[in-house]
């Protein structure tokens, strides 16, 4: 052990001013970037993103796996010769280490002081994977905020996609990203959407669940084109590359209004093109950088900075932004969430240390991990229905009880009135006046009574949304006419006829609102908290009845048994088929059109419903 005391004899040694050293300058210049560097020491795979600021200034945010969060925030200086230090905002994390010259490596050190002790990664090697922040520089004046191919920056940048570089099997599942709605149930339209998501996450790609919703918000899912195979509303004002002249409308600051105009859209070889231009369109146009769209927090800040920097030219601040989220919502993705740095396909490591790639599945959403599933499922079974919901009401903070409700909500199966197997009584038979004044019968005695079961059809998915299993081994709703024939209920088509099956099968009527009409605040007072309740809600068109799903700023989004309801605004009671213009489900599959089918505010502040109704479960 060294002896701490001074010498008993002789001059005490004169201590020494030591002379602080020089700290070394930041490194400026012009340059503002973002990589994503991973690497793993000590059991723990760290990823690591860094944004660099033209004076030195680093942001940068961090994930380790195992570990009990999607990411962490740091702060700090990268210096003259490359060296750096980033200390954690949200905890005591601190990276001290270097950055090669050609920036595709990172060695460094890593330590954390947590609650259950210190960690420390003291060699730790990450490697770069191609995600960049284009150089920030303010657009020239009266610049057009729009999509276009030709307001892009021509220099060179390392996050720029080449196709060249873009596997085959990714190009492959791109160029078949072209299905349409009417031909397409919402099974297959969700798979589609995440295999564009997965696809943009394998290549490094920032916020890759936005540009799937963008796809199916500018496409219509895939049914429609600007230019040819541009499916993102890519505009290309260069007359000496490939356009296409077509009809669209933007917002005309003078007059204050949309207004119609022929614009030229970029047309593209195939899909995979086309999608490799929106990932390089943020990229290179400098003011989603401005924007904050590359520094975006979560999918929420995100659609905002694409809105912002005026992808879509409404006029209406926010609206353009609202719409993606629903869409992102309606897949079930939870768009508060922190986004987490991990952008690309994860690797395993080999019990000998090698590397291996795996085919990542899609993260699961926050109701997944709930009931502990590893990847993120769409459509529930009538035991995870159970499961979510035993565990959702033990939940104390309401708020997040009320979100994993509406989560649930988007979860419960679709169910197509027109293939039911239902045969009609001699009661089955009703009367419409026609065009030419005169009263007509439609009578279904003896035959499928499918199209008029749109009642037990919509109270079969609120019943599945309580939780309550069919008992039969036949379709639900068929089941459901049976128990009101056996016990002599009213005609379906009254309160008293579906009310009293839904008694039958222990769920009881908790509200009912009568001519009901409002704009998105009454809904949200009135209405939502039904939903976020995990009551199951239907509701009547007068003539039609469907069941309620959600309710956000975009408008409400139903599942409707009988088909794709084009307008609100165009039904009419007295002709319901007439009003779906032919968008009809089928009849020989349990699948159908009428699937997530949205009406915007602009038509239910106008439409009158003949009534709303709540159940729960006794």
């Amino acid at each position: 052990m060294f002896d701490t005391r001074e010498p008993l004899t002789g001059k005490p040694p004169q201590p020494r001013t030591p002379t602080p050293a020089t700290p070394r300058p930041l490194k400026a210049g012009t340059q503002t970037w973002q990589r994503t560097f991973r690497g793993a020491a000590n059991g723990v795979t760290f990823q690591l993103r860094i944004i660099r600021q033209p004076n030195g200034h680093l942001t940068a945010r961090y994930q380790a796996t195992p570990g009990q969060s999607s990411g962490w925030h740091l702060e700090g200086q990268l210096r003259d010769d490359n060296t750096f230090t980033l200390k954690g905002t949200q905890n005591n994390a601190e990276f001290q280490g270097k950055i090669s010259p050609d920036g595709k490596t990172v060695t460094s050190s890593f330590t954390n002081q947590t609650l259950s002790g210190g960690f420390q990664a003291p060699n730790l090697t990450l490697s770069a994977i191609p995600v960049a922040l284009p150089p920030t520089r303010t657009p020239a004046p009266g610049a057009i905020q729009t999509p276009s191919a030709a307001n892009t920056e021509t220099e060179t940048q390392t996050s720029h996609i080449d196709r060249s570089k873009v596997s085959q099997n990714i190009i492959t599942t791109l160029n078949s990203s072209n299905y349409i709605p009417k031909t397409m149930s919402k099974k297959d339209r969700h798979e589609v959407f995440f295999n564009i998501v997965k696809s943009f996450r394998s290549l490094g790609v920032p916020h890759p669940e936005l540009i799937a919703a963008q796809w199916a918000t500018e496409s219509g899912w895939g049914r429609s084109h600007s230019g040819k195979n541009n499916v993102f509303g890519i505009k290309e004002f260069d007359p000496s590359k490939p356009r296409t002249f077509a009809k669209t409308k933007e917002w005309d600051p003078k007059l204050k209004r949309l207004v119609d105009k022929m614009e030229p859209f970029a047309d593209y070889k195939d899909y995979a093109d086309a999608f490799i231009a929106r990932a390089n369109f943020t990229i290179d146009n400098p003011r989603y950088a401005k924007a904050g769209y590359f520094e975006a927090k979560n999918l929420r800040e995100a659609a905002y900075a694409i809105d912002r920097a005026g992808y879509a030219n409404t006029g209406k601040p926010g609206t353009y932004a609202e719409s993606l989220i629903a869409i992102m919502r309606g897949c079930g993705i939870d768009v508060e969430k922190e986004a987490s740095v991990a952008a690309t396909i994860p690797q395993t490591h080999t019990p000998e240390g090698g590397i291996q790639s795996t085919q990542a599945s899609t993260p699961p959403d926050q109701l997944d991990k709930l009931i502990s599933l590893k990847s993120y499922k769409k459509i529930y079974t009538i035991k995870e229905i159970n499961l979510a919901r035993s565990l959702i009401v033990k939940i104390q903070d309401n708020k997040m009880r009320g979100d994993l409700f509406e989560v649930l909500q988007s979860k419960i199966p679709y169910r197509n009135q027109r293939n039911n197997q239902s045969i009609g009584l001699q009661s089955d038979r009703w009367s419409y006046k026609g065009r030419d004044g005169e009263t007509h019968w439609v009578v279904y005695t003896g035959k499928p009574i499918g199209d008029i079961m749109c009642n037990l059809t919509s109270l079969t998915m609120v019943l599945e949304t309580l939780g309550i299993e069919n008992p039969s081994d036949g379709q639900y709703e068929d089941f459901l006419e049976n128990v009101r024939r056996k016990n002599s209920l009213p005609p379906r088509t009254t309160e008293g006829g579906w009310a009293g099956v839904a008694r039958q099968l222990k769920a009881s009527k908790v509200m009912r609102k009568d001519q009901f009409r409002g704009d998105y605040n009454e809904w949200k007072d009135e209405i939502l908290p039904y939903l976020r309740n995990g009551n199951g809600v239907m509701m009547s068109l007068n003539g039609h009845i469907i069941r309620l799903q959600s309710i956000t700023n975009n408008g409400i989004t139903v599942d409707d048994p009988y088909g794709r309801l084009p307008s609100l605004l165009n039904y009419t009671p007295s002709n319901v088929t007439g009003s779906y213009n032919g968008n009809l489900n089928g009849r020989n599959k349990e699948t159908g059109i009428g699937e997530d089918t949205v009406f915007p505010w602009s038509q239910v502040s106008k439409f009158t419903f003949h009534w709303i109704a709540a159940f729960e479960r006794k």
